[in-house]
């Protein structure tokens, strides 16, 4: 059954070279109680060992049932310990942190054996040792008789052939000791059991073969066995193998066993995570907060389209103005401002304002167009005999479709006017208030009126006005290339009352006050299309208009062209003013939702597919403001995680330093999971477990910690902007960290878990 030939062992010590065995030759039994009798150093564990699997010989061979062992692999000494052998050993070794059952079960884990079959063996065995009223108590709860046969109880839950005791009953007392040597030799009955030992009386009271050795030699056998011919018959066993299951289950075990060590372990370890988080979690709920703003309540800025525009998105992609340059020495030197790159023209033709009217943009609701025109009505009023002007040089005439009323504004008084007569109606800002201005223009105050003076509604409608021509409100110039003026307000006093086609008289028919918080519009009054029609048509053509058109020079008394880099007055200007121009200054186009302005936006870029060599611009302020909004946020966020991500660091390197010292105090559990079949690599798994499950609490309270303090900062928020439930922490982002942590902890221990895996066993199981 078990030869050995012409052991040797070898060991190295400093330069020199120990022989611990010097040629052993044995053959054994399948059944019988052997007894290896030596002085301290003599070979007896040595020899042990090597039988054992745990230790290699230098040179001879260990044959197992006719099967030289000389070309075994690990794998193959791993899985022989956990089919064909049991070890005894005199300090029990059991893991301290399962109890009894699971101590016995453990062998079996590596057998592949199904949990109720595990337990089922564990319990006979416990049984047949005398056990079966401790299955579940600790090893520390046990005397040291009761260790030891939870120990016989281990080597025999596999049903090896070989059981090696190793001094037995060296730590018990003499009445113990007798009761573990009946044990055996009971044992012996069935099974080859090999035990070393110091007490000679003990080995003739019990065994039936005593091997004595002295310096590494046989010295005397007394009942030698001569293996006279082969058995053909070769038996196989299985691979050992650990599942990583049962890894976890270890590791989670001894880690309850250090339950303060390991939450404040997990604690700095989520402290990275914690930091990671929180970042993200501002990040992509601001993020999330300026989409929906953006979708939801900023859906409804205008796109604007003006003749001359910054194209932010280009000027936010080069990387704003110039700010690194080099400082010129001895003189000065001149540069065209970056910022002049990115100021686009439009060229607003008949064409285009034609494409946006027959878009389906206000026909099926995507949204409502507004023509702002650069005119300046000559609104006139008489009020008790004395003309007066509404000169506020901020009101230009616009065009404002019914459609954007109903969508964006409520009637406070009256009604909308009628599309195809003359009237208006007064636009009142949100706590129904107009300019003094223009309640003296229209006769409602005058300077005599108490300020905080409230004027009744039903005044205010029918009130009415009258916008006058050019060719009336000017008068001719005296000499050839002179400037047209005013007339005299006697003048205009006179033409006030008369039937002329040069005036208009607008009546206002409602109050109107906007419900959106983006609409601001600097216009008090708002004309229905047959004022807007008619003030056009009557300045078109005027005279100022004609001669303004032919002249680089302004042809109107008191007004100056000018163009400075900020700002600008130029004849074009005083043309829209004048209502020279048919084509409205800029065109405002209100989306009814993100989804609507999604379509706009397509519809305004076909246009410049069709006419290439007309390209529009336009400025979506809202899109770019939050799109910078959104790189800033990025920015400070990949900042922000950097330094969380080097608190992730630090911590992972920490939990290696944990994993290590783990290694180091669980030193003899990993020579007993060696002695029982446990692989290198099931070793590795043991303590990789660990780190995994260190991870994971790590990420869990991480997270859990995380989701304590989001409503708190949500609250702090609020209170500074205003905002609430910005600081989301998603799901998705929260299991992905948790994903990191177990990561970056893994990695941190597969150093310590590949040096515990290189441990040599028999040097673990002499650790204390």
């Amino acid at each position: 059954m078990l030869q050995i030939k012409n052991i040797k062992k070898d060991y190295l010590v400093g330069e020199q070279t120990f022989s611990a065995l010097k040629g052993i030759n044995l053959s054994f039994r399948k059944q019988e109680f052997v007894s290896i009798l030596g002085q301290s150093g003599s070979g007896k564990t040595t020899l042990l060992n090597i039988i054992g699997g745990l230790d290699r010989y230098t040179s001879g061979d260990l044959v197992i049932d006719d099967v030289s062992t000389k070309n075994y692999k690990d794998k193959d000494w791993d899985a022989y310990r956990n089919h064909r052998i049991g070890f005894v050993f005199q300090n029990y070794n059991l893991i301290p942190h399962l109890d009894v059952l699971s101590n016995v079960e453990l062998a079996q884990t590596l057998s592949g054996v199904t949990k109720e079959e595990r337990q089922r063996r564990a319990r006979e065995v416990l049984v047949r040792v005398g056990l079966e009223e401790h299955l579940h108590k600790r090893p520390n709860q046990l005397s040291g008789g009761q260790q030891q046969r939870v120990s016989i109880a281990r080597a025999l839950v596999n049903n090896p052939s070989i059981i090696l005791a190793d001094e037995p009953t060296g730590a018990l007392d003499s009445e113990t000791s007798v009761d573990i040597m009946n044990l055996l030799t009971e044992i012996s009955k069935d099974k080859l059991i090999i035990m070393v030992t110091h007490n000679g009386e003990l080995a003739k009271q019990y065994s039936n073969r005593i091997v004595t050795l002295k310096d590494g030699l046989v010295t005397s056998d007394s009942n030698p066995y001569e293996v006279k011919e082969k058995n053909d018959l070769k038996e196989s066993f299985d691979k050992s193998s650990m599942s990583f299951f049962t890894a976890m289950r270890l590791s989670f075990k001894n880690l309850l066993t250090k339950k303060f060590r390991t939450l404040i372990t997990a604690f700095a370890g989520s402290i990275g995570i914690i930091g990671v988080a929180l970042v993200l979690s501002l990040q992509y709920g601001f993020t999330a907060y300026l989409d929906d703003m953006e979708q939801g309540t900023f859906a409804g800025l205008p796109i604007q389209i003006n003749r001359s525009f910054i194209d932010i998105n280009a000027f936010l992609s080069s990387g704003g103005p110039n700010t690194e340059v080099d400082v010129v020495e001895g003189g000065i030197e001149g540069y065209e401002p970056k910022e002049l790159e990115f100021i686009k023209e439009n060229t607003i033709t008949q064409n285009y304002i034609d494409y946006l009217n027959d878009s389906d943009i206000v026909s099926l609701g995507y949204g409502s167009i507004v023509y702002n025109y650069g005119i300046k009505p000559k609104r006139l009023n008489v009020v008790n005999g004395t003309l007066i002007e509404d000169t506020n040089d901020h009101v230009k005439q616009s065009t404002f479709p019914a459609s954007f009323f109903e969508e964006y504004f409520d009637i406070v008084s009256g009604s909308l006017y009628q599309d195809d007569l003359y009237e208006a109606v007064l636009i009142v800002d949100k706590t129904n208030r107009v300019p003094n201005s223009l309640l003296k223009f229209l006769g409602l105050i005058d300077e005599n009126t108490p300020e905080g003076t409230v004027i009744p509604f039903d005044e205010i409608i029918g009130k009415e006005f009258k916008i006058f021509g050019n060719n009336l409100y000017y008068n001719d110039p005296v000499t050839e290339g002179g400037q047209f003026t005013k007339k005299s307000n006697n003048d205009l006093l006179a033409l006030y009352n008369t039937t002329n086609d040069e005036i208009v008289t607008v009546k206002i028919t409602g109050i109107l006050k906007t419900n959106s918080q983006f609409i601001s519009t600097s216009e008090q009054i708002a004309y229905s299309t047959a004022v807007k029609t008619k003030v056009l048509s009557m300045n078109i053509n005027s005279r100022v208009v004609e001669a303004q058109r032919l002249s680089e020079t302004s042809v109107v008394q008191g007004v100056i062209f000018y163009e400075t880099p900020m700002s600008k007055y130029t004849k074009d200007d005083l043309l829209d003013e004048l209502g020279g121009m048919s084509v409205p200054t800029s065109i405002l186009i209100y989306p009814k939702n993100f989804d609507s302005k999604e379509h706009i936006l397509d519809v305004l870029d076909k246009y410049n597919e069709l006419n290439p060599e007309e390209q529009i611009g336009y400025s979506d302020n809202v899109a770019a403001a939050v799109s910078m909004i959104k790189d800033v946020m990025t920015a400070i966020s990949a900042v922000l995680i950097a330094f969380s991500a080097i608190s992730l660091v630090v911590s992972s390197v920490m939990i290696g330093i944990i994993t290590y010292t783990s290694v180091l105090e669980r030193t003899k559990e990993i020579g007993v999971l060696r002695s029982i079949g446990a692989r290198k690599k099931d070793i590795s798994r043991v303590f990789n477990a660990e780190s995994i499950l260190i991870g994971l609490i790590a990420g869990l309270l991480g997270v859990v910690i995380t989701y304590g303090l989001v409503p708190i900062i949500n609250i702090i928020l609020e209170n500074q902007t205003g905002s609430s439930n910005v600081a989301q922490l998603y799901i998705v982002h929260a299991a992905f960290l948790i994903l990191i942590s177990v990561f970056l902890t893994f990695i941190a221990g597969l150093i310590p878990s590949k040096i515990a895996a290189r441990k040599d066993p028999v040097v673990a199981l002499r650790t204390e």
